[in-house]
């Protein structure tokens, strides 16, 4: 909503603080609020990998090889989806 103020004695016009954001001011907030969310789903998928990563360490299976630990982690993710937990 637009307000306009008026000054009778000087004939002055005031707009309000509650004028309207422009489109392209709107589209800019938007496309501010997109990126910062992607940033933050960023950050937590990295920490998602990070913890894992702690945990498989906590059981000893960095001392695995890749191949070994990606047929058993297949297995696994494979059982867990089934729900066999």
């Amino acid at each position: 909503m637009l307000v306009i103020h008026v000054n009778w004695v000087t004939g002055i016009y005031k707009m309000s603080e509650k004028q309207k954001m422009s489109l392209k001011e709107k589209e800019s907030k938007l496309l501010e609020k997109i990126e910062k969310a992607k940033n933050e789903l960023s950050r937590l998928q990295e920490k998602k990998r990070t913890d894992i990563g702690k945990l498989a360490c906590k059981h000893g299976l960095d001392a695995f090889d890749d191949a070994v630990l990606d047929k058993h982690f297949s297995r696994l993710a494979k059982e867990l989806a089934n729900g066999n937990q």
